[in-house]
């Protein structure tokens, strides 16, 4: 369902951007969208607007189908009085977005399928074939049925158990995300361990620099004040911490502080991202900065995109040969030792 929605707006995004090139304005280009696709948003939206709404509010009220940060762009786009020069700007976006996805799932669905079969396959031989088998080797007497059911018991502390854990844990992190407004402290809590874990920390902040940027250079090339393009760019950043932090260095900045030196004293920024801003700020051209920040850190996005794919093939394998080892040693062999006490 996420990735129909996705596809839509996708989609409903690159057609407004082709009509509003041909001069249309928004509402035309929404009347034109309606009679040539099919797509529901573009009749949803105009329902809204001739109720008196405008585009950006539109929008808003349609936060099921439009994520965060197109909403936030959207807002953007209106704050500088043109809605129309956001959309390919989104395009673009989104489309960037759709690569990266399809990149990191196609690396990993293979690997995942095999993984998920083999799990499946161990919960079906501990909790229907060893059972029987056990019941079987009983009856020959001895302590055969015995050694099975401690392998048995062995394999599920082992591998079962941890393995219904994690999904469990994922489920429920899933849950706390999703009910976002329930549980406040708890996401907070989530998205300060996502930005110190190694791997997915530096990711992340690349990617949440990434949007602060875009947002930055549409704002402040649309004529905001630095201060009141931060408050509203802020908005378009996902990670709790993340955001806050860009508060902090808003209000340093309204106090009279350099925007460099603010974001420079909190650790959470990437270094490069106060020095690239100190060279603006000597130069008197701290607006012109942030279209070289948002492509610096798109680069780095990509970069870590692409080292996530080389590893995480290789990591699967790993994990997919470690589930099959504990099969053979944890069920195989202590069949073939069973069948030997027999004999």
């Amino acid at each position: 369902m996420r990735n129909h929605f996705e596809k839509a707006v996708l989609e409903f995004t690159e057609m407004m951007e082709l009509l509003l090139e041909s001069g249309l304005t928004i509402r035309d280009a929404l009347e034109t969208f309606t009679i040539i696709d099919s797509n529901d948003l573009g009749r949803k939206l105009l329902g809204y607007i001739h109720k008196g709404a405008s585009f950006a509010q539109a929008v808003e009220l349609m936060d099921d189908c439009f994520p965060p940060i197109y909403r936030g762009m959207i807002r953007v786009g209106n704050a500088v009085g043109s809605v129309e020069r956001i959309f390919p700007r989104l395009s673009k976006y989104l489309r960037d977005k759709k690569k990266l996805r399809d990149k990191i799932s196609g690396a990993l669905i293979y690997p995942a399928l095999v993984l998920i079969v083999a799990f499946l396959l161990t919960l079906g031989l501990v909790l229907f074939v060893m059972p029987k088998m056990e019941l079987i080797f009983a009856g020959f007497g001895g302590n055969a049925g015995t050694g099975i059911r401690r392998n048995v018991q062995a394999l599920e502390l082992g591998l079962l158990i941890p393995a219904s854990m994690l999904i469990l844990i994922f489920g429920v992190l899933g849950f706390i995300r999703k009910m976002e407004n329930r549980y406040p402290v708890l996401n907070r809590l989530i998205d300060r361990l996502l930005l110190r874990l190694p791997p997915a920390g530096g990711f992340i902040t690349s990617w949440e620099t990434f949007n602060f940027a875009f947002a930055m250079e549409v704002l402040t090339g649309g004529g905001i004040a630095v201060e009141d393009a931060i408050k509203e760019a802020a908005g378009l950043v996902s990670n709790k911490l993340y955001r806050q932090s860009l508060f902090r260095v808003r209000e340093r900045v309204l106090n009279g502080g350099s925007l460099a030196r603010s974001f420079l004293e909190d650790a959470i920024f990437p270094p490069c991202l106060g020095h690239w801003v100190a060279c603006g700020e000597r130069a008197g051209k701290t607006e012109s900065v942030f279209a070289q920040i948002r492509s610096y850190f798109q680069d780095d996005v990509e970069r870590r995109s692409s080292k996530f794919i080389l590893l995480i093939e290789p990591a699967m394998i790993a994990v997919i040969g470690i589930v099959i080892l504990c099969l053979v040693t944890g069920i195989l062999l202590p069949l073939f030792s069973a069948y030997g006490t027999i004999l």
